[in-house]
């Protein structure tokens, strides 16, 4: 008995006299969390969004790709849902893409959205028109008469 104790303090020792392991490396620029980082704040002040005009009438399946003329980075995608005609009107001036959209997605209404992606891993400023379903009343809904007896 006296000697399982001793091997368990030997033991016990032992396990406890090895290192720790060493912390992970830092990787990539080092910045500590209550620091601002000013190189980001002066690059994102410089870049401010251009400045364009935009003026279109006609279906709003078609005015995407005239605003790809306008702004060439756009990627335009097939529009989504059973396409109808969406008479749209505009006269932009001095708009950016994002209020350019917005106005195409507004005169859209209830009928059509604008989708825009911005996300780089699918190739970045794509965007397409979804057409909503037309809308039916749920059979739930639907009101059945019933006679009293």
């Amino acid at each position: 008995m006296r000697n399982t104790i001793v091997i368990l303090a030997i033991l016990m020792l032992a396990g406890c006299a090895g290192f720790p392991p060493k912390p992970p490396t830092v990787e990539g620029e080092y910045r500590p969390v209550n620091q601002l980082n000013t190189k980001h704040q002066e690059n994102h002040k410089t870049a401010t969004p251009p400045v364009f005009d935009f003026i279109y009438e006609g279906d709003i399946v078609n005015a995407l790709p005239e605003l790809q003329k306008v702004q060439p980075q756009l990627t335009v995608l097939p529009p989504l849902g059973k396409q109808i005609q969406l008479p749209v009107r505009f006269n932009l001036q001095s708009t950016t893409l994002e209020k350019a959209l917005r106005s195409i997605g507004e005169q859209g209404g209830g009928v059509a959205d604008v989708i825009w992606s911005t996300t780089q891993q699918q190739g970045g400023n794509q965007v397409f028109i979804r057409f909503h379903p037309p809308y039916q009343q749920p059979a739930a809904a639907i009101q059945i008469s019933r006679e009293t007896p």
